[in-house]
């Protein structure tokens, strides 16, 4: 097939595609960050790069038979100022949409947040499907899509897939917890809900725990000063997040040997663990200091390559603060692979 990556990041969507043995005759690719364009020149070297979006002529490029694009979603995430599918960053769908217009390829496929459901009290996603159909060729499907279905992470994301009509359309979704069967086996498949659910206790998918298990935080309870349990599943790994570890949270590391830091006393307060706060020194009407024999720590990137389901050191030659960010805004490879096996399998 001819192929099209769009916003390609390091090239999760093109690595999907190679996981899920999809040959391809041409393809290229569309990115402006220079530490992206340098992981993703590495692993598809084969690749044209055609630069910025915004500079594309769909008249230079050839008969296309995918389109994949995860645009940016500054603007319409939860965490953001929620500006819009009009603002500059996520309104850059609009430049994907008329390259989409312009070429008519068989499929195209977007990833992004779930705040595009709800942004602009969902007005922006009715545009998103009324610039669609006014195309007047593509039938659509779409679903939001857990990664930790998959792999230990909790990352919500709403996939979306225009089918040409007149060609073929094999049924993508729904995707499901327990749909994976690897190798024909049933150990590997989620179990079913249960009583216990909530309380993220229940071993699930490749024997992780399903829900994540925060037993604290330090100072206030934003989400870079979160502490989880490790025997839980992971955060939505974050590429926009501050100090800390507000890009992949923090992670609680009980018997670890080395400096005991501020941070690693907890207190108990009405039976719930919570780390102390910096600056506080033992106000015993709030609190009982409790010293845990253990340390906290946030993520490495090849911990959170492997949450994304990237080869280790798929990202590696560059800082690792350009590694989070792009790992961050990166698709979980295994959804986009088990979304190409529906397609074309």
């Amino acid at each position: 097939m001819n192929y099209l990556d769009l916003f390609s990041g390091i090239g999760g969507f093109a690595l999907g595609l190679e996981k899920a043995g999809i040959n391809i005759n041409w393809t290229g690719h569309s990115e402006v960050d220079k530490h992206c364009c340098k992981i993703y020149h590495r692993h598809f070297p084969e690749s044209e790069c055609l630069g910025d979006i915004k500079t594309i002529n769909p008249i230079r490029l050839p008969e296309l038979d995918l389109i994949t694009f995860g645009f940016p979603c500054q603007d319409l995430s939860m965490a953001g100022k929620r500006g819009g599918l009009h603002a500059n960053r996520s309104g850059l769908f609009f430049e994907a949409m008329r390259i989409v217009k312009a070429t008519l390829p068989k499929v195209f496929i977007f990833e992004n947040v779930v705040g595009l459901l709800t942004s602009k009290e969902g007005k922006d996603f009715k545009i998103v499907l009324e610039e669609i159909a006014d195309i007047g060729l593509y039938e659509c499907e779409w679903q939001v899509v857990n990664t930790r279905w998959f792999l230990p992470q909790n990352r919500e994301r709403i996939y979306f897939i225009g089918h040409l009509r007149g060609a073929s359309r094999p049924k993508v979704f729904p995707i499901g917890e327990g749909n994976q069967q690897p190798n024909g086996s049933t150990e590997d498949i989620s179990s079913a809900i249960d009583a216990n659910y909530y309380k993220g206790k229940s071993r699930g998918f490749g024997g992780q725990g399903r829900q994540m298990i925060q037993i604290g935080h330090i100072g206030c309870n934003s989400k870079g000063q979160r502490v989880y349990d490790p025997e839980g599943i992971a955060c939505s790994i974050d590429s926009q997040g501050g100090e800390q570890g507000a890009k992949t949270g923090l992670y609680y590391l009980s018997n670890s040997k080395g400096k005991t830091h501020q941070q690693d006393f907890v207190h108990k307060e009405n039976g719930v663990l919570r780390t102390l706060p910096y600056g506080h020194h033992g106000n015993a009407q709030h609190y009982t200091k409790t010293l845990i024999n253990g340390r906290i720590r946030r993520l490495t990137p090849i911990e959170c390559e492997r949450l994304q389901g990237s080869p280790d050191n798929f990202t590696e030659g560059i800082s690792d603060t350009q590694r989070y960010k792009m790992l961050g805004n990166a698709v979980s490879v295994p959804v986009i692979e088990e979304i190409m096996r529906r397609l074309y399998g």
